[in-house]
């Protein structure tokens, strides 16, 4: 295991601590971040498991809760992240659904939600994937409104079509497009939004001998990114970094994402951990 570093709140800003992945111990895990004095927003991916991240908000002093329906929910098809494989079950957005749960306290914002175009059904027309996609979108962002929370957006082989879609909102947007892994051009367009960029530990993984150009391009953003723009998340229970690589992937492993960014950076491992505190904080402002 990595060296443990023990920092009162480091922010995972973006993990899954209440997915099956953690049926057996979830509490061990939690302890073990609690341990560290990492704070966890725990992000639902469909009705069931936003509950699930509010009861847990309720439970621990540690963590918060977002809610919101994932885009590879709004069909049914296979998914095979490596970590965890799964079939999804279809749901449509209910507003009100999400509006009660949104009630507590912990809730402090509206996600994952965005366009996904990797995972697609099999024969699936994209046309009428994206139409629906960007609405259901359309409507958390209007949920996230009107409740005053930011938006947690997911983008996966889409980023030209979620750039227009939020530039045709035709206002600077309150959010952070989580678990970034795209180029300088693209996250450009989204900080011009207003936009909060989020690292994972894809950042620390080397570069592919075949194909480097891809992590050349991510290590680009971490060093041009406006450092108060800057978030650290996990996605846990995907995408464990590089020390950890084919364990399961934990939230107080996001020291981890904190140590690259010092590093590519070049600056102190506290002043990243203490800048992207305050950054999450000034994002999602329930967190107290």
């Amino acid at each position: 295991m990595g060296r443990t570093i023990k920092i009162i709140n480091m922010i995972d800003s973006h993990c899954h601590i209440q997915f099956n992945a953690y049926k057996d111990d979830a509490e061990i895990v939690i302890k073990r971040c609690i341990e560290r004095g990492v704070i966890l927003n725990c992000v639902g991916s469909q009705i069931n498991t936003s509950r699930r991240a509010v009861e847990y908000a309720k439970k621990y002093k540690n963590i918060y809760a977002t809610i919101g329906l994932h885009p590879i929910h709004l069909f049914s098809t296979e998914v095979d992240e490596g970590e965890v494989a799964f079939k999804t079950r279809e749901e449509n957005f209910d507003y009100e659904e999400y509006k009660k749960l949104a009630n507590h306290p912990k809730v402090i914002g509206i996600g994952e939600c965005g366009l996904e175009l990797f995972h697609l059904p099999k024969d699936a027309n994209r046309d009428e994937i994206i139409k629906k996609q960007s609405e259901t979108f359309l409507k958390q962002y209007r949920l996230a409104k009107e409740l005053d929370l930011p938006v947690v957006i997911h983008v996966r082989e889409a980023h030209d079509e979620m750039i227009n879609l939020l530039k045709n909102i035709g206002e600077p947007i309150r959010g952070v497009v989580h678990c970034y892994t795209g180029d300088w051009s693209n996250a450009q367009k989204y900080l011009d939004l207003g936009l909060y960029i989020g690292f994972t530990g894809v950042i620390t993984f080397p570069a592919k001998k075949t194909n480097p150009k891809p992590q050349e391009d991510l290590i680009e953003v971490v060093k041009k990114c406006p450092i108060d723009k800057v978030l650290i998340e996990t996605d846990a229970p995907y995408l464990a970094p590089q020390a950890y690589r084919g364990q399961r992937c934990e939230p107080w492993m996001v020291a981890e994402v904190a140590k690259k960014i010092a590093q590519i950076r070049q600056i102190d491992l506290e002043e990243v951990i203490k800048i992207t505190e305050d950054n999450t904080k000034k994002l999602f402002t329930r967190i107290k």
